[in-house]
């Protein structure tokens, strides 16, 4: 297994694939033309950067909106759909009920974030086969994965101060990114949308009926 599979934010035990509805030709239609692309899947891969990232290459205007429910994925996934995220002029993320770990790291992306009244979100940082990058990286017993730790440290740390200057000034920082970068809570505690209004994100209500796209994607009819 690659190495970039443990580099997850929660591991999802059996994962599914998170592209496949997005190769179903007629629903990749559907999404190039409203620009609404739902990220609905336990794990986000590498197939499922590569399905997003065709479907944004396809969108006729600078406009998309992003939906999600994750627990997290590879980081390189995650930050190949954040990248592509902030390039657009237009852009929301609706959390109707979860995006944990990756998942919020792509929110965070988006020019403008909605969330249900109880969804949450999480800490970003990266981990590697199960254990947070911040303890792994004094490991002086494994010097190369300590050496790996500590880039993964310093350079999500570097994303994560990049994603919150788009949304809060200078002196809102702090503790934004001490709450983003888990220093207080294990990874993948929720945070829930009061926590993100108060490091003054602005966050708007996310509509009924985005809950309802998830749960037709899952399946499920409640």
């Amino acid at each position: 297994m690659s190495k970039h599979l443990f580099l997850t934010g929660l591991a999802a035990g059996a994962a599914l694939m998170g592209a496949g509805y997005l190769g179903r030709r007629n629903l990749a239609r559907t999404q190039r033309l409203t620009g609404i692309i739902p990220i609905v899947t336990p794990y986000i891969d590498i197939e499922t950067a590569e399905g997003v990232l065709a479907v944004m290459e396809r969108l006729p205007e600078e406009r998309v909106t992003i939906v999600l429910h994750t627990l997290g994925g590879c980081v390189t996934a995650c930050v190949l759909i954040a990248n592509a995220l902030r390039q657009f002029r237009d852009s929301t993320a609706i959390v109707p009920y979860m995006a944990i770990s990756g998942g919020t790291l792509i929110a965070l992306s988006a020019r403008r974030l909605e969330m249900g009244d109880r969804a949450s979100l999480s800490a970003v940082d990266p981990q590697i086969m199960g254990q947070r990058v911040k303890h792994l990286a004094e490991a002086k017993d494994k010097p190369s994965i300590a050496a790996l730790a500590r880039e993964y440290d310093v350079a999500m740390r570097k994303y994560v101060d990049g994603a919150l200057r788009q949304h809060l000034p200078e002196n809102r920082l702090g503790p934004a990114m001490d709450l983003l970068l888990g220093e207080h809570a294990p990874h993948e505690w929720p945070i829930q949308r009061p926590e993100i209004e108060a490091l003054g994100l602005t966050v708007t209500p996310a509509a009924r009926q985005w809950a309802d796209l998830v749960d037709r994607h899952r399946g499920r009819a409640w």
